[in-house]
């Protein structure tokens, strides 16, 4: 007969409060973005986020670039930040968007990626052309791709609660209801043409 042995593992947890790394403007970030432009860069990345962090999944697994060889293994793929971006309907319209999260919030907030190259800010255009500047994954951070993925996640459904719940106190019409949630479902849907 089998014994049975108890797994014990002391060691605590990585514990962070998510929501609040995805939500709240870093110091760093406060004097380069306005708050509505952070809520909109936080909408667009709920919308496409988990999009990215699987494109950089996929880049992890490659390394080194004729700039930096990366003996050791520990960024991914150097790419421009176009090329991070999954090619689609939705991604091709909202891309000029999509490369402000990646630089704002992947970039300036988190530090999932890292350029090769320092961005140069144009004071007198209000630019910053990182059209020669290859940014890569920090591969001691993919742990972090799940926790950020749950964010989106929970943020999708969250919104869709909400919008389910407004239609429900102005309709009071449960067909109503179910008609709005199956619309929301095909919109994330479509948004991932």
């Amino acid at each position: 007969m089998s014994k049975y042995f108890k797994i014990v593992d002391s060691q605590s947890p990585i514990k962070h409060n998510y929501f609040s790394i995805v939500f709240i403007r870093g110091e760093h970030v406060k004097s380069k973005l306005s708050l509505p432009r952070w809520l909109w860069l936080c909408a667009v990345e709920v919308l496409f986020g988990k999009e990215l962090l699987e494109s950089f999944v996929v880049t992890a697994s490659n390394s080194g670039s004729p700039e930096d060889l990366d003996e050791k293994r520990e960024y991914g793929e150097p790419n421009q930040l176009n090329l991070h971006i999954p090619s689609g309907v939705f991604t091709n319209l909202f891309r000029e968007q999509i490369l402000q999260v990646l630089y704002y919030k992947y970039y300036l907030q988190y530090l999932f990626i890292l350029p090769l190259s320092e961005p140069i800010e144009d004071e007198q255009s209000n630019t910053i052309n990182l059209t020669r500047v290859r940014f890569r994954l920090r591969k001691s951070l993919l742990y972090l791709i799940i926790p950020f993925r749950r964010v989106y996640i929970v943020s999708a459904i969250a919104v869709h609660l909400v919008v389910e719940a407004l239609s429900y106190l102005v309709t009071t019409n449960l067909w109503f209801v179910a008609a709005v949630g199956a619309l929301i479902e095909l919109l994330r849907r479509l948004l991932k043409l």
